[in-house]
């Protein structure tokens, strides 16, 4: 197989239905973009995820805790309880181990989160750890979805675009950037990996959005693209709106990545009335949180548009993304 990353969802309905999904208390299951399962239970919803930490490793124990809460945390959810299962290859030490629980362990207490299971274990043929989490919060109060985004709403988008790839780049592939970026803005970028989280964040905004999704693989691009496509709607926004930090231009260009397609965990996709914005962007101000309102929604069927000043078309997006960091990977 050519490919690495996801697969693309004309595949994965052929995998999925080959699945039994029914059940009267399976409220959201499996589908494109929706960040996590909601299940109904007593008087309240389960709500639920699982995520791989397959492309970072200097911090895959922290980033696994992180990246999967993020999915519950958007639905408007606390995360609580998780269950890793980590794949070790055979040349790791017990020491390194350590390391990988110790940063789960870091990442648990940021979040308040609990470990209530798990399985670990020494893996043939890998040439990285790799760490599955899965995740698990309840709520008796209203679940957030990624499908309903409504045509006029704003779309913002809040936090640091390519953080998480920076900061991965930085750690896993240090030496590409050597004599490219000065060592002081590599250190700095490392710090980005402690920026995934946007539990408090997505809980403070969740009573103002009609939708959030966590920009993950894929980046901020796909980010959107799986908004547009659940909601069957299109996104339009503006090129130059989005705001990328100097560092994190100065890596991905280091190592010629698009940081708009690029690993973004940390950073969030909004959805709001125009009777809501300004309660919104009044929430992020008073939190000192970094947004910008980058489009709107409009009708149509699943696509990004990505406009210039002028109101040119410059982009199309209506296929999902590959992440940028597969290329440094591969090569």
């Amino acid at each position: 197989m050519d490919k690495t990353g996801k697969f693309s969802w004309s595949i994965m309905n052929r995998f999925l239905s080959l699945l039994p999904s029914m059940d009267p208390d399976l409220i959201i299951g499996p589908m494109q973009g929706e960040d996590a399962a909601v299940i109904r239970f007593k008087d309240g919803f389960l709500v639920t995820h699982v995520d791989p930490i397959t492309t970072g490793v200097k911090k895959a124990g922290y980033l696994a805790v992180h990246v999967a809460s993020n999915d519950i945390a958007v639905r408007g959810v606390t995360p609580k309880w998780f269950m890793p299962v980590v794949l070790i290859p055979r040349h790791y030490s017990v020491e390194e181990v350590e390391e990988l629980f110790s940063d789960m362990g870091k990442a648990l207490s940021e979040i308040h989160g609990v470990a209530i299971g798990g399985h670990t274990e020494v893996t043939p043929g890998l040439d990285r750890p790799i760490i599955a989490m899965t995740v698990i919060g309840y709520t008796n109060g209203r679940v957030i979805s990624t499908r309903d985004a409504r045509e006029g709403d704003y779309v913002v988008v809040i936090g640091k675009i390519g953080g998480e790839g920076t900061g991965v780049i930085a750690w896993d592939f240090g030496d590409k950037l050597l004599g490219k970026v000065p060592r002081d803005v590599i250190e700095h970028a490392r710090s980005f990996i402690y920026d995934v989280s946007i539990v408090k964040t997505a809980l403070a905004i969740k009573d103002y959005v009609n939708t959030m999704h966590d920009a993950t693989e894929g980046g901020i691009l796909q980010a959107l693209r799986e908004v547009a496509s659940a909601s069957e709607k299109d996104i339009v926004v503006l090129d130059k709106a989005f705001y990328i930090d100097e560092e994190v231009k100065r890596i991905t260009s280091a190592v010629n990545v698009d940081p708009l397609r690029l690993l973004s965990s940390g950073c969030i996709v909004a959805t709001v009335t125009p009777g809501y914005l300004d309660s919104l962007l009044n929430e992020l101000k008073k939190h000192g949180i970094r947004h910008s309102v980058v489009g709107r929604v409009t009708r149509g069927e699943g696509r990004v548009i990505i406009k210039g000043d002028s109101g040119e078309t410059i982009t199309i997006i209506d296929s999902d993304i590959v992440d940028e960091i597969y290329k440094l990977w591969n090569k």
